[in-house]
């Protein structure tokens, strides 16, 4: 056994503190930068009222705020029914959050405000979470970067779209997992779910991780749990017409209304994008059909497999659930049959960026921040495999750097006074 002096852990604990207290100016300069950047381009954009003029359309400059969330919001205020009497892509959570803002004067303003809120806090979250993982100064670039991050600024500050609140939720679940709060991690996670039906390809990551850190116990109540604050927040509509619901939230089952025919090749602004899309737009709609047609069972070969690759991790650490949480968001770009949207970056890119370690990292990012904005939209699957094989570069490249992080780690957690 190590020897073991009386004052080392007090020392310890002290030394602790004066860390958290000397990292209160650098998350106190990430807020602040998140606020005046996302402030002076939401006020900037507030003055389209919504009608903003034609731009590069490779940039995907949808309006849905203005012509989908906000009229949402009015036929729900009105009475109207979910799924039932008007179409809604997304869990009720959405709707709820932003229909009790609405009243806000102005009215243009006030749904958007949680939005931007969420949108805020990613930053400081993910700086918390880098400052867990990883010592020095790169989380407070990690949590710049982010603040400052042109697809981030672009998506949720300019047309203010939806995935800030359900990548929040992801963000906080992985950091109260890393600090081994469980049960606060499932209800954070549920309301993820509750208000992102996508975030479900991150899930099982996590919940694997939980298990592996824990039991097999508490990762069930962790199942539990999660399924409890979905079920809650789908109600009553889970209860009325539940067809029409999972439908509307992807789930692939028969359609209520027509069938998708995915014996036809289209595209354009308003089509989501898949991986044969760029077949199609240059000549080879055949080869577009026959990827929208088999790609449910290509995503659900390549997810089992990756899945398996974290399951057989001898020492799982955060550092390896970070990455694979990075590449489940991804891959869901890359093979999503019914198709993704440039926006859906939104929630992986945090977690690419927590896979950060050096300064070559951080240029690399801001990189391909702008490789989304500008690339052809139809190649957005492929950017996102792009995306995977520089994470899997990077994670490679700093091996040594995060097993000596874990050493460090480990010697300070492994102090424990003699019997």
């Amino acid at each position: 056994m190590k020897a073991y002096h009386p004052h080392l852990r007090l020392f310890s604990n002290m030394e602790i503190g004066d860390n958290r207290r000397g990292h209160l100016p650098e998350i106190l300069i990430v807020i602040l930068v998140s606020i005046i950047l996302r402030f002076v381009v939401a006020s900037i954009a507030s003055t389209y009222n919504g009608d903003f003029p034609e731009m590069y359309p490779h940039l995907e400059p949808y309006e849905d705020y203005d012509r989908l969330y906000l009229p949402e919001v009015k036929k729900f205020l009105d009475g109207e029914k979910i799924y039932r009497e008007f179409f809604h892509a997304y869990p009720p959570l959405w709707i709820y959050t932003l229909s009790a803002f609405a009243k806000f004067d102005p009215p243009f303003w006030g749904a958007a405000i949680p939005i931007l809120i969420y949108d805020v806090l990613l930053a400081p979250l993910v700086y918390v979470i880098a400052r867990k993982i990883m010592r020095g100064k790169i989380p407070l670039l990690l949590g710049v970067m982010i603040a400052a991050s042109p697809v981030l600024l672009w998506y949720d500050a300019v047309f203010w779209l939806n995935p800030p609140p359900s990548t929040f939720f992801l963000l906080l679940s992985l950091y109260l997992v890393i600090l081994r709060k469980f049960r606060f991690a499932a209800i954070a996670l549920g309301i993820a779910l509750a208000y992102k039906q996508t975030i479900l390809i991150a899930t099982p990551f996590i919940l694997f991780a939980v298990y592996r850190w824990s039991s097999r116990r508490k990762s069930a109540e962790f199942l539990l749990i999660i399924v409890t604050v979905v079920t809650l927040a789908s109600l009553p509509y889970l209860v009325w017409y539940p067809d029409i619901y999972l439908w509307a939230l992807g789930f692939p089952i028969p359609s209520p209304y027509a069938p998708d025919d995915l014996t036809v090749w289209k595209y354009d602004i308003t089509q989501p994008t898949h991986l044969g899309s760029a077949f199609g737009e240059f000549g080879f709609p055949e080869i577009a059909i026959k990827f929208r047609q088999n790609l449910l069972y290509v995503i659900s070969a390549v997810f089992v497999g990756i899945l398996f690759l974290f399951s057989r991790i001898k020492k799982l650490n955060e550092n390896d659930l970070v990455k694979y949480l990075a590449y489940s968001l991804l891959l869901f770009i890359f093979l999503f049959p019914r198709g993704t949207y440039k926006y859906f970056f939104i929630t992986a890119l945090p977690f690419f960026a927590l896979s950060c370690r050096k300064k070559g990292d951080i240029v690399t990012f801001v990189l391909l921040n702008l490789g989304i904005l500008l690339v052809p939209r139809s190649v957005t699957p492929w950017f996102a495999f792009l995306m995977i094989f520089f994470i899997y570069i990077i994670a490679r490249e700093n091996t040594h750097l995060v097993e000596n992080e874990e050493e460090k780690k480990d010697e300070v957690e492994g102090i424990s006074p003699e019997p």
